[in-house]
């Protein structure tokens, strides 16, 4: 059975990725929110309150966290504690922005990416004004380093390093610009991708005000100096150039290797094309001496891609006795729950669902059913029984399978890498991937206002290998360092890495 899943976003309201079909199905069940009220008589602040309110009740009803014990105790830490800093920020709350602040706030800090606030349809338009200092930061180091930008004396010179801004140290200041605003700042890959905007600034943000002196120490060392920053409305050249990433379909790699694209998990269309193109030149691809598959960009989706890509290059005997051992599944038995699974049911046409999921999805709306009808907070469908050979099979992939990543990678991607570095000769490469839970697979809530809702995993693989929040780093000498944008620089170091001839 193919399930969406996907990462929502720690640091962008509504950057969540789920398929089509399943957007429409949790649609239906959302529609039943209350209309939202003209947006100039809107008290924000108790709205804030309620949904905050809302968003709490709503995961204690309904999240897997609440009623198993496996890294369950974060989440149940954040509960409350959360709401409880959550509510110190209400007196600052006073338009839709800065209420938006406070639920991504509360959201975030459960620190699992299938857990956000998002806005609905309803909602007036989140398009937030930043303004910036004229020069970007980068994390490289250990530290916040300026970047390159135009000749301009009264900006601090490229490869300066931040100490602190307005007395508060760069650390303290990274938590509080952008920890407490949805980064988390414990993953080297959330730094690297949102360093640059650390010194922006929006005069309606509750997490991003401007500042005024920044300190840095110049390129090389020597005494630290302080700048006045001058914010200026954002361009295009404001932000950094976008990250490099993959692109789906099958090409050839140097003299010796082949490519392989997969810059999502959600495409079925782009997916069948990959895989026809794999299995039309498989027995060339196995002779390789390399074959990359490119990852990046991936954010998740169905993880039933990657076991067909794995069976189509491995064979299905050598995946099956490779492959991690998930163990079983809890399910939260809630009505909110099952009515979203019975919802993605009925888009069956919607999403092409083949009989044998649809087959699926019924046993387990009769499983929520009687759990539900039986007053039981959960139930568990077992892993499937394994029937690996005696002897596993040779390998038919004669040279090495590099998976190439970037801190895109979470959900769904992450089990491509869960399941592909289980199997025989196949190494890291690129930069550290995201993290997730072992709480997957999306329900989606409308809050009370109408304006916004809240999305989460419903269930849990409790005997999962990889524990949550556990992210994926390549060795030192398969870690790309240089800019995340320079894909053919990136290619060719992985090429000179490996050993590929061009």
């Amino acid at each position: 059975m193919t399930v969406v899943r996907g990462r929502l976003g720690r640091g962008r309201l509504g950057r969540g990725r789920l398929g089509r079909g399943v957007a429409a199905a949790l649609m239906m069940v959302a529609a039943g929110a209350t209309p939202a009220p003209a947006a100039d008589a809107i008290d924000w602040r108790r709205m804030a309150e309620t949904d905050l309110n809302a968003m709490h009740d709503i995961l204690v009803a309904n999240h897997p966290a609440m009623v198993v014990a496996k890294d369950s105790a974060p989440f149940r830490a954040w509960l409350e504690t959360g709401r409880v800093g959550a509510k110190k920020l209400l007196p600052a709350v006073r338009d839709e922005a800065t209420y938006f602040d406070l639920l991504r706030f509360y959201a975030s800090g459960f620190r699992d990416s299938h857990i956000g606030a998002y806005a609905t349809k309803n909602a007036p338009s989140l398009r937030r004004s930043y303004i910036w200092p004229g020069f970007n930061l980068a994390w490289a180091g250990g530290g916040y380093t300026v970047t390159a930008h135009a000749p301009d004396t009264a900006l601090p010179p490229a490869g300066a390093q931040l100490v602190a801004c307005d007395g508060v140290s760069a650390a303290a200041l990274a938590h509080d610009r952008q920890e407490r605003n949805g980064q988390d700042l414990t993953l080297d890959s959330q730094r690297r991708s949102y360093a640059f905007w650390l010194l922006w600034a929006s005069e309606g943000s509750l997490f991003q005000p401007p500042l005024k002196t920044c300190t840095f120490t110049p390129p090389g060392g020597g005494p630290a100096r302080s700048y006045t920053l001058s914010y200026r409305p954002t361009t295009e050249d404001s932000s950094p150039a976008r990250t490099a990433r993959a692109q789906f379909g099958l090409s050839r790699w140097g003299q010796e290797g082949w490519w392989i694209g997969a810059p999502g998990m959600v495409s079925d269309h782009a997916w069948k094309r990959t895989l026809r193109a794999v299995k039309t030149h498989l027995e060339a691809i196995r002779r390789a001496r390399t074959v990359v598959v490119d990852v990046r960009g991936n954010t998740g989706g169905g993880a039933d891609f990657a076991y067909a890509l794995a069976d189509l290059l491995w064979g299905a005997d050598l995946v099956k006795a490779g492959r991690p051992d998930l163990g079983p599944v809890v399910y939260r038995a809630s009505r909110l729950n099952r009515d979203q699974l019975a919802a993605y049911l009925s888009q069956g046409k919607d999403v092409s669902l083949q009989a044998d999921t649809a087959a699926k999805i019924r046993r387990r709306l009769a499983r929520y059913d009687d759990a539900i009808a039986a007053g039981q907070s959960t139930f568990t469908e077992e892993a499937p029984a394994r029937a690996n050979p005696l002897r596993p099979p040779p390998n038919p992939v004669r040279g090495q399978v590099i998976v190439l990543t970037d801190g895109a990678c979470v959900s769904a991607c992450l089990d491509l890498l869960d399941l592909f570095l289980a199997l025989p000769n196949v190494r890291q490469a690129g930069t550290e991937t995201d993290a997730d839970t072992i709480f997957m697979d999306v329900t989606q809530a409308p809050l009370p206002s109408g304006y916004a809702g809240i999305s989460f995993g419903h269930k849990a693989w409790v005997e999962r290998p990889r524990g949550s929040n556990v992210s994926y780093h390549p060795t030192p000498a398969l870690t790309w360092t240089g800019d995340p944008a320079d894909d053919a620089g990136e290619r060719a170091w992985l090429a000179k890495a490996v050993g590929i001839a061009p």
